[in-house]
């Protein structure tokens, strides 16, 4: 098997592969950043976009990669074709690691099973499966009252504390999130220094347009993150949770019930989130909601350095 390597501006000027990414079945991700790094066979049939990751490099103390595209024209895991993708998948990570990469992610459509098979057979394991609904929203939609002693409100600077501290603990509970940073022994570490980051970089708004504090009295005990609909896209709600000793009491259904209003009060015709298959408290809220699942995905690790 041959390969062409190619930066992401060179890979998006070859019509070969405008044509893959247009006939592959499950492709995404294209086309890549200019500074993006493409791996492709001669024949045009396989193709990985990746790219180093500053923000999760720092957070973890190891130098990690994103594949953003990973493209194949065969749709399914036919002997012939898991072959071809498992020796295109040990390329690709003996590219990576002379870059001097320690991990590698990668993250492939919920019926893209070529794909997923080629990256195992590569090393990678898989970490998360994940499904992302949407839901229409009504204008003028209106969120329910708190119960009482409980209040929604947009998020204060004397909050902040409580929710980085709210937002590592939830989502690295393996109990009750089991998130892929949580789950992996190498990244465990630090699953709640990047979630603490997120939440801060949330409330500065850098990473969402509003942060909805959960306050029992004064005392945050949830929250959830919204960005705006942007050029008639849905809005998105981000990051939610509530304190672990306030869960069962309907409080997380009403605090969606709030992040939605303010996304139809912003112009949102609609919201998506993404969630994991295992959440089934958060499945079922956006169910009664009317929402529906557009799409899944698997996501993978592969450690180089343990090749």
């Amino acid at each position: 098997m041959e390969f062409v390597e190619l930066s992401g501006k060179q890979a998006a000027q070859r019509p070969e592969a405008l044509a893959l990414a247009q006939d592959a079945p499950w492709g995404q991700g294209w086309p890549p950043g200019p500074e993006h790094r493409v791996l492709a066979d001669r024949d045009w049939s396989w193709l990985a976009a990746w790219h180093p990751l500053a923000f999760d490099s720092e957070v973890f103390g190891l130098s990690l990669g994103q594949v953003s595209a990973l493209l194949h024209r065969a749709p399914w895991p036919e002997p012939g074709s898991l072959e071809r993708g498992a020796v295109f998948m040990k390329r690709l990570a003996d590219d990576a690691r002379r870059a001097g990469l320690a991990g590698l992610f990668a993250r492939v459509a919920e019926k893209d099973f070529l794909a997923a098979q080629a990256l195992e057979a590569a090393g990678a394991k898989l970490v998360d499966a994940s499904v992302v609904w949407e839901a229409e929203l009504a204008q003028g939609l209106v969120a329910p009252a708190a119960p009482e002693g409980f209040l929604v409100r947009p998020a204060a600077e004397g909050d902040a504390p409580a929710l980085i501290a709210l937002a590592a603990n939830a989502f690295c509970d393996l109990e009750a999130y089991a998130d892929r940073f949580a789950l992996d022994p190498r990244l465990r570490h630090a699953c709640g220094e990047l979630y603490g980051r997120w939440m801060a970089n949330s409330l500065s708004g850098q990473q969402a347009d509003m942060v909805l504090t959960l306050a029992e009295g004064d005392k945050p005990v949830g929250f959830i993150t919204l960005k705006r609909a942007k050029g008639g896209e849905p809005g998105w709600v981000a990051l939610n949770a509530v304190s672990p000793d306030k869960r069962g009491l309907g409080l997380y259904n009403m605090l969606l019930a709030h992040g939605l209003a303010w996304l139809a009060g912003q112009g949102a015709s609609s919201a998506k989130v993404r969630t994991k298959f295992s959440q089934r408290a958060v499945i079922r809220a956006w169910s009664r909601l009317g929402a529906r699942p557009l799409a899944g995905d698997f996501t993978f690790h592969l450690w180089l350095d343990e090749l």
